[in-house]
């Protein structure tokens, strides 16, 4: 009876260990120790293929689940030939879990695919994450076609004295045409010039005349030699115009250019003395030279853009001047190496008593459109400040009656 006793009282403590020791285990292997977050993806490196960006979500974990998938949006260069892509490597330990697709399988990311990849544990098959991985190509860069450079160089040019850059090479949006315009000293040959071009886009061209009727063509390897003469029709445009056309794989842009000297406007003299002048006199008239010393031709009636007053009393301004032809036959425009009329009006009535200090400003523009030098801005024709301004000083003293 006391050996059964000692058996039963053995037996219920060995169950009692047996027990306690079951407690301290896992209850399965399906437990919830296994850490998700270890098995997040910092990063997706695609093999054969640089991404120029990354947006990357972690699946959302709740309990140790997975409640919300990852997203991984990979944006690769617009010239990649194909999607078919593979996964490059893994941050996570290897040795806990597993990716799939693997690391190296090709997938075929094609435009609107995309690919669960899923991590899973190896200690538990029923722990995993997973992400849903698209690749999607940039947008295609426009092409940029423009002429970044236009210079005459003088090792190419011998009698220039030094390298003449462009002064401004202008793009007018919403237009068939943009312009470049370069700037010589006076008495520059115009005739046989070599500019040097430097431009964005397939191949360049070029045509001589502004004509509809001519082609243009292939801008020749060796140096060009071209005569830039403006030849001004009464249509207003110049039919000797040297124009260049930048060409890429579906588009054109086009460029005239405009060659000219930096003073077309020489005076021939940069001061104008009136003498005096009687107090309520009314308006008088007196008149000097210049000549157009430029290559386009200079539209008449350019009025003067400002009057400065040089004396220390800041008397007033009395004068008013504007450039005219200086005979009828010349039309509407002094043309290159013509005279013509600086015009200055005085008018004495109420003017001060005293002496009178003036510098009158002109400021020459190029009209781009109608291919000539002018003073008027409109909204329809490009009018461009690429001249020096002109001062002519006058004087004159008012007395009295």
């Amino acid at each position: 009876m006391k050996n059964l006793f000692k058996t039963s009282i053995f037996l219920l403590i060995s169950l009692f260990i047996g027990c306690s020791s079951d407690d301290s285990k896992p209850s399965d292997d399906n437990g919830s120790e296994v850490d998700l977050t270890a098995a997040r993806l910092d990063d997706f490196q695609l093999s054969g293929v640089s991404y120029t960006n990354i947006s990357l979500t972690q699946p959302e974990i709740v309990g140790g689940e997975e409640k919300t998938p990852g997203t991984i949006i990979i944006t690769v260069p617009a010239a990649t030939d194909h999607l078919n892509l593979s996964l490059a490597s893994v941050n996570f330990n290897e040795s806990k879990f597993e990716i799939s697709p693997a690391v190296g399988s090709v997938q075929s990311f094609e435009v609107g695919s995309a690919i669960a990849y899923t991590i899973t544990s190896k200690d538990n098959s029923e722990k995993s994450i997973s992400y849903l991985v698209s690749v999607v190509k940039e947008e295609p860069a426009a092409e940029t076609l423009k002429i970044t450079g236009f210079k005459f160089e003088k090792s190419k040019n011998s009698e220039l004295p030094s390298d003449i850059m462009a002064t401004k090479i202008v793009e007018y949006p919403g237009t068939n045409w943009n312009a470049i315009f370069i700037l010589v000293p006076n008495e520059t040959n115009l005739t046989n010039l070599i500019p040097t071009i430097e431009y964005k886009g397939t191949s360049l061209e070029y045509k001589q005349g502004n004509t509809g009727l001519a082609a243009f063509a292939p801008y020749p390897e060796t140096d060009l030699t071209v005569d830039f003469t403006s030849n001004h029709d009464l249509r207003s445009t110049d039919r000797n115009e040297f124009l260049l056309s930048v060409i890429g794989s579906e588009s054109t842009k086009n460029y005239r250019v405009i060659v000219d000297v930096q003073n077309p406007i020489e005076l021939q003299s940069n001061s104008a003395s009136i003498g005096d002048l009687t107090e309520g006199g009314g308006t008088q008239i007196y008149s000097l030279r210049w000549t157009n010393k430029g290559n386009h031709p200079i539209e008449r009636n350019l009025k003067a853009s400002g009057y400065i007053d040089n004396t220390s009393n800041k008397i007033g301004n009395i004068f008013e001047a504007y450039l005219e032809v200086s005979d009828p036959l010349q039309g509407a425009y002094i043309k290159p190496g013509e005279e013509g009329l600086v015009i200055l009006k005085v008018n004495t009535d109420g003017a001060a008593i005293g002496d009178y200090d003036i510098n009158v400003t002109f400021s020459p523009r190029y009209d781009v459109n109608r291919a000539k030098i002018n003073d008027i801005r409109d909204d329809l024709n490009p009018i461009e400040d690429i001249f020096s301004p002109i001062i002519l000083n006058t004087r004159s003293t008012i007395k009295s009656e």
